[in-house]
């Protein structure tokens, strides 16, 4: 009976510790598992600098900002377009204008009329230096339809000299453009009557309208190109005031009449909204 009990003892302790070896196997195995997987981990800086960056970027100020800077930059482009259409309104008057071409010679011409506005023919015409009062062309006459040319004329001050039995002469003060000149009307009767077509023309003739169209262009494109830095400014957010000014400069480029200032002004009102996040506002808060 004995050795019976010794024998069931005997088997249990060897269940047991086969058990105990299978276990520590079994965690052996588990530990060098552990060992070859990778494990990543995030620092709570990095999770947090995440965070932060993207709270900034979908910011409502951000956002307004963005809007803030393409409205400005399309309104300003538009004001470049405006300019250059100034530029090439009329080259075909640039061109011909006495600013660049001043001892060029032209063709000048023009009508004579009765005072019922009907062409009057074989009107003597005579082109006169005013200094010396010597014809420099005559022999000239109106046709059947009271029209005249005097061809290579130089560009300077002259009288027109209109003459015909019946009708008082004229003296006609001028200086030759290209588009010609205006219609003269002779009147019945006699004596002399001075025309000054001068003091008409002298402080707006097609020179000046040139230059003031080229003026108006250049400024146009130049206010322009300070709204386009403005539109970089606005990204920056380094100095509201200087920002707001370049806007406003902007304005003057007058985009499609109405339409850029429009894109401009309402890029403005975003950026009011925003005041707070340009660094000399902060600046100003801190002090």
């Amino acid at each position: 009976m004995s050795d019976e009990k010794e024998n069931r003892l005997s088997a249990l302790r060897k269940r047991v510790r086969n058990k105990l070896i299978s276990s520590r196997i079994a965690s052996r195995k588990r530990e060098r598992q552990a060992e070859s997987e990778i494990i990543v981990q995030v620092s709570q800086t990095e999770k947090t600098n995440f965070v932060e960056l993207e709270n900034e970027v979908l910011s409502d100020g951000e956002r307004r900002r963005r809007i803030a800077s393409v409205l400005v930059m399309v309104g300003a482009l538009m004001g470049v377009l405006s300019g250059a259409l100034i530029l090439q309104g009329n080259p075909s008057g640039l061109l011909n204008s006495s600013i660049f071409k001043s001892t060029d010679s032209i063709n000048i011409h023009g009508f004579v009329l009765d005072e019922d506005g009907e062409p009057i023919q074989n009107v003597s015409i005579e082109l006169v230096e005013p200094d010396t009062g010597n014809a420099i062309k005559k022999d000239i006459f109106s046709d059947e339809n009271g029209r005249y040319a005097i061809d290579s004329v130089l560009v300077k001050e002259y009288e027109l000299h209109l003459e015909k039995d019946g009708y008082e002469k004229v003296i006609l003060s001028f200086q030759p453009e290209p588009i010609g000149i205006s219609p003269i009307t002779m009147v019945q009767g006699d004596g002399v009557r001075l025309k000054d077509e001068l003091s008409q023309t002298k402080g707006w003739s097609m020179e000046n309208a040139v230059a003031l169209a080229i003026f108006e262009g250049l400024f146009t494109i130049g206010c322009a190109l300070v709204g386009v830095h403005a539109s970089f400014e606005i990204r920056r957010k380094k100095r509201y005031r200087r920002t707001q000014a370049f806007c406003w400069v902007g304005l003057f480029s007058r985009g499609l009449i109405i339409f850029g200032p429009a894109l401009i002004l309402l890029g403005m009102i975003f950026l009011m909204l925003d005041k707070q996040d340009f660094e000399d506002q902060q600046e100003m808060e801190g002090v």
